[in-house]
């Protein structure tokens, strides 16, 4: 592809001279050991902005991606060859945070990162679209390392290690009679794996019987579906990558969503909590780790029971106990980013969202002034801290509490 073509689509200076400066740092002999974070996390940030340029073009934004990086390496051989050899580029593979054994998780390649973070938008924007021709009201709020590692901490490839990263996605519905037409929707979607189409489908007509059955008369509806599956995905399919993750998807009404984002509540005071019903297909934890602002985790211990064709798993939405705010986890959905993909009408969260995001913050600030001794921060209470991209970790963190 002529270089020329790709520059007229985007403005790529900042990533072509940042790539630049990684691989002269990956191939110089007397280079560091390791590559700084602070490298990875910039290329990150730039490739995020060149993006917005590719809105509903998002493979062409891997193709002209491909042609950039080629170019800085140096790279000749044919469309394929080049992009195989970059997403599993070897030169990274002595790096500790890049390396299948590391205890933690691998942090893929950035060519890696790259790809599956727009493949993960695209089939995002696909399924929105699916929804929106059908006329199925929704709003999507997009969670998980496509938010907070995206083009930096998005892996593929569940042959080389570990699975590759979902899309976690809350969707959240006028009332639960869409749930219906929603599943509907979906059936149009050939990604999708029919059979867990066909399993979400029948769950949905479940859920709808088992609602009366909890407490709060309302319960969550999740399941994971995966994608790419048996269908051939034409982006990976010449350089021979394997395709498949999956889509965790968190349905709640409206209702059900204002009470995980504290629409009623003033504010959010010592020795309080909320707790939900989750209808999950899988066994869900018996246990999971919530931390607060000082980034310390607490085990919290979680009741579920078998129903029809799943599990009703009590799970707190966040507590108070010990004066500390703990984010449960669908409230880790929402934060810290706090990303709207879209709110169809009649749904309209860009005020409730906001309104959540000011009480945690306003939390925030009454445990630093009882504590004026620790570091606290927003992004240390969401239990996936540890692999946020710096410049989300920056933005996060440099959230005014006094706004």
């Amino acid at each position: 592809m002529d270089l020329s073509e790709v520059d007229d689509r985007a403005d790529w200076r900042q990533v072509r001279g940042l790539y630049q400066q990684m691989s002269s740092l990956l191939s110089n002999p007397t280079g560091p050991d390791e590559l700084p974070d602070i490298i990875a996390g910039a290329l990150a940030l730039r490739l995020g902005r060149v993006f917005a340029a590719y809105t509903g073009r998002e493979e062409k934004f891997g193709d002209d991606l491909l042609t950039i990086m080629s170019d800085v390496d140096g790279i000749t051989a044919d469309p394929s060859e080049r992009f195989r050899h970059l997403y599993a580029d070897e030169r990274f593979n002595s790096l500790t945070p890049y390396r299948q054994d590391n205890r933690k998780r691998r942090r893929p390649k950035p060519f890696e990162a790259a790809i599956e973070t727009c493949r993960r938008i695209r089939d995002l924007n696909s399924l929105r679209n699916v929804m929106a021709a059908a006329r199925v009201s929704t709003a999507g709020i997009l969670g998980g390392s496509t938010t907070y590692g995206r083009f930096y901490n998005v892996k593929g490839a569940p042959s080389m290690d570990s699975a590759a990263s979902d899309i976690d996605l809350m969707l959240i519905v006028p009332d639960v009679k869409e749930i219906s037409a929603l599943c509907e929707s979906l059936m149009h979607v050939s990604a999708l794996d029919g059979d867990s189409v066909r399993l979400f489908a029948s769950r949905a007509k479940a859920h709808e019987a088992l609602r009366g059955e909890t407490p709060e008369g309302d319960l969550l509806f999740s399941q994971k579906i995966p994608i790419w599956k048996t269908t051939p995905d034409a982006f990976l399919a010449s350089p021979g990558i394997w395709p498949q993750y999956d889509v965790s998807i968190h349905i709640a009404t409206i209702d059900l969503f204002y009470r995980i984002i504290l629409e009623n509540v003033a504010r959010i005071k010592d020795n309080t909590g909320v707790e939900i019903f989750d209808y999950r297909a899988e066994p869900p934890l018996s246990r999971y780790g919530a931390r607060g602002f000082n980034g310390v985790d607490n085990w919290v211990n979680s009741a579920s029971y078998p129903v029809d064709r799943g599990y009703a798993w009590r799970v707190q939405v966040f507590d108070t106990k010990e004066e500390r705010f703990k984010p449960g986890l669908h409230q880790g959905l929402v934060m810290p980013q706090f990303e709207i993909r879209w709110d169809d009408e009649p749904l309209s969260l860009r005020v409730p969202i906001a309104n959540f995001k000011w009480k945690v913050l306003e939390r925030l600030r009454d445990e630093r002034a009882r504590r004026p001794w620790e570091v606290q921060h927003l992004s240390l209470c969401h239990p996936r801290f540890s692999i946020f991209a710096p410049h989300v970790m920056r933005e996060v963190d440099g959230f005014s509490i006094e706004s």
